[in-house]
């Protein structure tokens, strides 16, 4: 299980845990996977949904800024490569110089 640390501007702790085949993890990956290095620098928020039928699924809506980042999957998504398009956008954000 790889872990992710975020800082979060807020005045009390979160702790975020998921699966790594989980409906939260995926929607998250899914959304980084669509960004790009400059979005990660604007203030990025994790909002938590129940499915609509089942709420003991629990999604995740991304939000940059006031835009919800819409990224959908499916079975036939290929999480390898959506997994090294989101660890790129990552890496290509940490190598940023402003």
């Amino acid at each position: 299980m790889r872990e992710i640390i975020l800082p979060i501007d807020s005045t009390r702790l979160y702790i975020l845990e998921s699966g790594h085949d989980t409906h939260f993890a995926k929607s998250v990956l899914a959304a980084i996977a669509t960004l790009t290095p400059e979005q990660l620098y604007s203030p990025i928020t994790l909002q938590p949904t129940p499915g609509t039928t089942d709420e003991s699924v629990l999604f995740c809506r991304v939000w940059v800024g006031s835009e919800l980042v819409m990224a959908s999957y499916n079975e036939e998504t290929t999480w390898r490569e959506v997994s090294k398009q989101a660890i790129a956008v990552t890496k290509a954000a940490a190598e940023m110089v402003f």
